[in-house]
């Protein structure tokens, strides 16, 4: 059950078996107070496993489904701002732009064709979930803006 994430974690229980994996199952045990069964229920693979459970974050999403159905959105947009920015994000993409990581502009530019060969590949295959088309449009977003803000300090513009 502590096994290696061999990919980002795009379903639910990926993001709880990615947290078994890197911080334990007794202190996911402990912070949630359930036994570890349980959290093995939420990191384990509903299409492979008859105990899965849906988690916390399923519940969380449902919830917020629920209140934006309703047109809560207030609460809704509360919460989440405030996971952004525990992780140092604001609504919705990082705070700031991402620093460029070559060189030239014609490096960055070159950066750019794996994560857009990434996303027309999984755009093509009807069988990507919506997660993992938003995952590499993300990671391509990311490229590009790279690239913007390369082209701004070798230009002496403000991103």
């Amino acid at each position: 059950m502590n096994r290696k994430p061999t990919g980002p974690a795009l379903k639910t229980w990926q993001f709880y078996s990615a947290c078994v994996y890197h911080l334990g199952k007794s202190y996911l045990a402990k912070l949630y107070k359930k036994s570890d069964r349980q959290i093995e229920r939420w990191a384990s693979n509903p299409a492979t496993t008859e105990s899965h459970q849906r988690n916390p974050v399923d519940r969380l999403e449902t919830l917020l489904e629920k209140l934006m159905e309703r047109g809560y959105t207030d609460p809704a947009f509360a919460v989440v701002a405030r996971l952004n920015r525990v992780i140092g994000c604001g609504y919705p993409y990082p705070e700031g732009m991402p620093a460029p990581d070559k060189k030239t502009m014609a490096e960055e530019c070159l950066d750019d064709l794996p994560a857009i060969a990434g996303l027309h590949e999984v755009s093509n295959n009807p069988k990507a979930t919506k997660e993992e088309v938003r995952h590499f449009l993300d990671q391509a977003i990311a490229e590009l803006k790279q690239n913007y803000v390369k082209w701004c300090d070798d230009n002496n513009e403000k991103p």
